[in-house]
């Protein structure tokens, strides 16, 4: 009779970090892509360098039709000529038309590399407080020695603090000592009450 589980056990797994020259091979092709990319991609024009990003960003709302209508009114229209560049525009919607779909592919592949990072993450890094908070329990009970009191000095700098009250000795302020004043010349009203007699 086998024991399966001390064959499963004798079967060495490739160890996660032996997958870091697999990455660095990706990732130096991914960025040999990207270089490639780079060199296609289309010089900025320079009144789009000179033009404010909040003025580029507040007629993003314009849409490609009414564009493409104000340059057909203004091809038929002379009174309308000198206020738009019908070339111009044409030209910025076969731009539009052309590197829209790039732009979005590629924002797609961006959005799931970074939740991939983030997911990675935040696996890791939730295990990752687990042995600092444990690590911090048993040491403060006398377990592990200085060896684990030195893991956790050296883990507790990088354990991210949350919104809290700062703790400090509250300050009395001295008390102030003020000249006595000069008694001022009493109203008419302070006058008749003090006068009053008191009710008995």
């Amino acid at each position: 009779m086998t024991n399966n589980s001390v064959t499963q056990n004798d079967t060495t797994a490739t160890h996660p970090a032996d997958n870091a020259a697999t990455y660095a091979a990706a990732v130096a092709t991914i960025q040999q892509a990207l270089d490639t990319i780079a060199a296609a991609m289309p010089q900025k024009p320079p009144a789009l360098e000179a033009a404010p990003l909040k003025f580029i960003r507040q007629r993003q709302s314009v849409k490609p039709e009414l564009m493409d209508k104000a340059a057909t009114a203004a091809e038929s229209a002379t009174l309308l000529q000198s206020l738009i560049d019908v070339p111009d525009t044409r030209d910025t919607l076969a731009f539009n038309a052309a590197f829209l779909p790039v732009f979005e592919r590629m924002a797609l592949m961006a959005g799931d590399l970074k939740l991939s990072i983030d997911m990675r993450r935040a696996k890791s890094g939730t295990a990752a407080l687990n042995v600092y908070s444990a690590a911090k329990r048993m040491s403060q009970q006398g377990f592990g020695g200085s060896a684990l009191a030195g893991h956790v000095a050296n883990m507790k700098p990088l354990v991210k603090r949350g919104p809290g009250k700062k703790k400090g000795s509250k300050v009395t302020p001295p008390a102030t000592t003020t000249a006595p004043t000069a008694p001022s010349a009493p109203s008419p009203h302070s006058e008749q009450s003090e006068s009053a007699p008191a009710k008995q």
